[in-house]
């Protein structure tokens, strides 16, 4: 990639702010947004009227779609029956371990396919409630060369019990688990035979499978959350994105501002973007930004919640991240492994130009109050906020200027 002169001087629209005005509307006023809820919806119209108030002749676009309300609409089926398929193996007749091990290890893959976010067998048949993403397209000065997807997610999720500070790390070895315990469950119970080996082991799997299952359940029963930082942070970027284009576009590329819903729950908001856009928008860099109200700013080079399910960025979308972060050392910007489910899941699966853009805590290295009562206006650095959307800027000017695009190692 041919190094652009970038300029470093930032519109004053990126200030902190006038960004903090958008988290106190969002985290404040409208409060808890749990998808397909009426804070989600009140959060949507939010952003119609914000744009239209900026630029009535951009293009904006309302995506409705239907979707289940929370994680535990995947994962918990899921984990409840595996521990009920190895349980039905525990007896001696071999076809019914056959059977029981083959299914179990089928949920194996069904769980890996959960935590990357991808839709499981007969989520259509389950409750669903409405949804939607709005879209906005921002025109260059020119004729559309290049384009650019900044991605951030209206809703918030609820208190959950598994990201506790104290032991959120150990989510690979809870929630995360149970692709591991499905697959040796089933393997094992496939190989016991007459002799009911590993009969024990078996149906200790079969129980923490089932515990998994009441944890997820549990794990939702929190109350709402008021998703300062998650996620009224990046749409708050992304508006101060809006305001900083309207007074100086780019040249020749489109810069694309979606509002996603449903995040929290299972990504369905990212996955209708992603199916309806993917091929038209197949060479546009595409950024999610989650997260990005406290701590330090970071690009993910590895994401996932599960050791089994692990997702990386796309390299050509490192590439531009990397850039940003050389003309901008006082962003403070770098790659970090997070813990972390996220919509770049949906649009890697794709094979979309994807990278994520959040904060980490430097103490713990984990999203701050990630799910968690805590996550409040009260707790949010304007600073970072104003780092992240400036990030988003630069990002974008990297691709405006680029010699080539897709860019070259």
């Amino acid at each position: 990639m041919r190094q652009p002169m970038i300029d470093r001087n930032v519109p004053s629209e990126l200030s902190a702010e006038r960004v903090m005005d958008d988290v106190r509307h969002l985290s404040v006023v409208i409060g808890p947004r749990r998808p397909a809820s009426r804070g989600e919806r009140e959060a949507a119209a939010y952003i119609h009227s914000a744009v239209r108030a900026l630029d009535g002749r951009w293009e904006l676009i309302n995506q409705p779609f239907r979707t289940v309300p929370g994680f535990r609409w995947r994962i918990a089926p899921i984990s409840a029956l595996t521990g009920l398929a190895l349980l039905g193996g525990l007896g001696r007749s071999r076809k019914r371990q056959l059977v029981s091990g083959i299914v179990s290890i089928g949920l194996s893959i069904l769980s890996r396919d959960t935590f990357l976010s991808r839709p499981t067998l007969g989520e259509s048949w389950l409750a669903r409630g409405e949804s939607q993403n709005v879209i906005v397209r921002i025109p260059p000065r020119r004729a559309i060369r290049r384009r650019v997807v900044f991605v951030a997610h209206l809703d918030s999720g609820v208190h959950r019990l598994t990201t506790n500070s104290r032991i959120v790390g150990q989510l690979p070895r809870t929630l995360g688990a149970v692709t591991l315990l499905a697959l040796v469950g089933g393997v094992l119970t496939t190989l016991s035979g007459r002799a009911q080996r590993w009969r024990a082991l078996r149906t200790a799997i079969a129980g923490l499978a089932l515990g998994g299952a009441g944890l997820a359940v549990l794990d939702e029963t929190g109350p709402d959350v008021a998703g300062a930082n998650g996620n009224a942070s990046g749409v708050a970027a992304l508006l101060a994105l809006a305001r900083a284009l309207h007074s100086d576009p780019l040249e020749n590329t489109e810069v694309v501002l979606a509002f996603t819903g449903s995040a929290t729950a299972v990504g369905t908001g990212a996955d209708t973007l992603a199916t309806e856009y993917a091929e038209a928008w197949a060479d546009a860099l595409w950024v999610v930004v989650s997260n990005v109200g406290a701590g330090e700013l970071c690009w993910v080079t590895r994401h996932g919640i599960s050791p089994y399910a692990y997702y990386y960025p796309h390299p050509d979308a490192v590439r531009v991240m990397e850039r940003v972060a050389d003309v901008r050392p006082d962003l403070g910007l770098m790659g970090k492994t997070m813990l972390t489910l996220d919509e770049v899941a949906n649009l890697r699966d794709r094979d979309l130009i994807a990278v994520g853009l959040m904060a980490y805590d430097r103490v713990t290295g984990h999203i701050p109050h990630w799910r968690r009562s805590t996550d409040t206006i009260h707790e949010i650095d304007p600073q970072t906020i104003e780092r992240a959307a400036q990030t988003l800027w630069t990002a974008a000017q990297v691709v405006d200027q680029a010699e080539f695009w897709p860019p070259r190692p």
